[in-house]
């Protein structure tokens, strides 16, 4: 979830918190004030780091855009090495300002230039002092509650949701749980990735496709009931157009067919995802760099960016299948419309 989204909401909800008297109209302006102003409503100490986390964030997502395009591949690492020192610089300032910017301090890890186990370390760390402050220091979050939050606080027409987004420690924390279930992924810790992505699930209101973590474990586990379980209930919860046209849900559809040996059902599927997923069948045949999660999986700009998301996701789980790859190549529908995308699109 984006600082811009989830700060002004934050601020929106302490300053109407000390201004119970203001009239719905008042609170209509000071919501647009606060979209446009940000900083004049930043009086606290805390509130102020946060906004400085978020200029560290758009800065550098802003730089990692400049320079993608750059000539060789050498002078772009060069580059991107020295932006990252110099983002985790900063946030690590803002972090002994106050170290409950909690997405200051997981990005600081995430940008830091260590092996994968001692990151995953790090981040379980930061998980764990995250839950217990949001158990002893946000009043009314519930970690047994269905959506994190207990029955007393939500009154007035408040809801899970309205809570979840206005907490920047809870965001943190869910950011730090889809962090984590994500390198369990990488490291082929699936079982771990699928129960770190169902915690991100319970909450209410927070932006996430963490379901497809949780699909894709599953079909690189051969749970085939837990796997059409998890859909079904995402059917009633999200649509059944929705899952249909979901890249993780179709890929890790095509991954359990395959791996349990269903060949005619997997080719269908494969089809099917190769064409409902714009993209889909070229990133599958022709894996391609994504730009880190920081913190968490960006908004799609391009139609085929979350094809592009869910393939890379998938990546460990494919080379751990080396059949699979030469199969869906040797389909000469996916291998077509692969070699269209590229075409269409200059890749």
């Amino acid at each position: 979830m984006d600082p811009s989204v989830y700060i002004p909401a934050y601020l929106e909800r302490t300053y109407l918190a000390s201004h119970p008297e203001l009239t719905d109209a008042a609170r209509e302006l000071v919501h647009n004030d606060i979209s446009a102003n940000p900083q004049k409503y930043a009086q606290s100490e805390h509130a102020q780091a946060l906004l400085s986390y978020a200029g560290v964030h758009r800065h550098l997502l802003d730089e990692l855009h400049r320079i993608e395009d750059m000539g060789s591949d050498e002078e772009f690492e060069q580059t991107r090495n020295r932006l990252f020192d110099d983002m985790r610089d900063e946030l690590l300032k803002i972090v002994r300002v106050d170290a409950y910017v909690l997405d200051a301090q997981l990005l600081a890890i995430i940008l830091a230039d260590t092996p994968v186990d001692a990151c995953l370390g790090d981040l379980m760390k930061l998980e764990a002092t995250t839950a217990d402050y949001l158990q002893q220091s946000v009043p009314g979050f519930d970690m047994e509650a269905p959506h994190y939050w207990a029955n007393n606080v939500l009154a007035d027409g408040v809801t899970a949701a309205d809570l979840t987004v206005s907490e920047p420690a809870l965001i943190g924390w869910l950011h730090t749980l889809e962090a984590i279930s994500q390198l369990c992924m990488a490291s082929a810790r699936y079982r771990a990735a699928a129960n770190y992505a169902r915690r991100v699930l319970k909450a209410e209101g927070y932006p996430t496709r963490a379901a497809g973590t949780v699909l894709l474990a599953l079909a690189r586990l051969e749970d085939q009931d837990g796997f059409f379980a998890l859909a079904h209930q995402l059917e009633e919860e999200i649509g059944a157009d929705a899952l249909e046209n979901s890249p993780w849900y179709l890929l890790a559809r095509t991954i359990l067919l395959f791996k349990t040996n269903k060949m005619r059902p997997a080719t269908r599927a494969l089809r099917e995802f190769a064409n409902r997923c714009e993209g889909g069948a070229f990133f599958l045949l022709n894996p391609m760099y994504q730009t880190p999660y920081l913190p968490c999986r960006p908004e799609p700009h391009d139609p085929w960016d979350l094809s592009h998301q869910a393939v890379w996701e998938a990546d460990g789980i494919i080379s751990d299948t080396p059949d699979f790859a030469p199969w869906a190549n040797a389909c000469e529908d996916v291998s077509q419309l692969a070699q269209e995308f590229a075409r269409r699109y200059g890749f």
